[in-house]
């Protein structure tokens, strides 16, 4: 079995853009987007490979570890770019007692808070979900990491090289469910919003003509 650890040694602060956090979406993953999981994790580099799974791992013991992924059962959310582009992933591993997390960030996009964001948003639907206690391991190294944890409230403990941290969930209230409920449905209409501009743009730079606007039908009450 593969370690969950993280790599979220990101640059604290460093080339953090508010408007990209805005413009950031975070969704749940799907079955069908394995492939993409896949291609995130065989991008990082040995280094990035051991940060993440406490190890330096090959391609094809990744590619099986995706392969077990439950889609269904656990939770895999997408960070996504403004051009619909995955920069980030976060896990949620149910167990008996507790739920375990990992996350991971695209190199070229740390420093932007968006692990913060991440953790932040899987802390929150553990808790919608019914889960009432959170952990997640990683390198008693992994400076920012810790600091993350810290911020998220988790109690931290090392050992051997290894850093763990967990938090009591509290259960959600009508209101919380209410909420959640509705920027889940908000997140999955935006992230195909988003892909549609982004593949509009890409045929008209291909076709060199203008990027004339898409045209908006006005909608009139009754």
């Amino acid at each position: 079995m593969v370690h969950r650890v993280n790599m979220l040694y990101m640059r604290p602060e460093a080339g953090f853009d508010a408007e990209n956090i805005k413009s950031m979406i975070i969704r749940p993953l799907t079955v069908f987007e394995r492939e993409a999981v896949r291609s995130f994790y065989l991008a990082l580099s040995q280094e990035d490979r051991r940060k993440r799974f406490c190890c330096s791992l090959s391609d094809d013991v990744i590619s099986n570890y995706v392969e077990r992924l439950n889609f269904t059962r656990d939770t895999v959310l997408g960070a996504f770019d403004e051009r619909a582009r995955l920069i980030g992933l976060a896990e949620l591993i149910r167990g008996a007692e507790a739920s375990e997390m990992a996350f991971s960030v695209r190199p070229d996009k740390r420093g932007q808070k968006i692990g913060t964001t991440l953790i932040d948003r899987l802390m929150t639907r553990a808790r919608m979900c019914g889960i009432k206690k959170v952990f997640v391991m990683f390198l008693s190294d992994n400076t920012p990491m810790r600091r993350m944890a810290a911020r998220a409230g988790m109690a931290l403990s090392s050992f051997d090289g290894e850093a763990h941290a967990e938090r009591e969930l509290q259960a959600p209230c009508a209101e919380e469910l209410a909420q959640w409920f509705l920027e889940e449905s908000f997140s999955h209409g935006g992230y195909f919003g988003t892909l549609n501009f982004a593949r509009w743009g890409a045929l008209v730079a291909r076709s060199g003509g203008a990027p004339a606007q898409p045209s908006v039908v006005p909608v009139t009450a009754t």
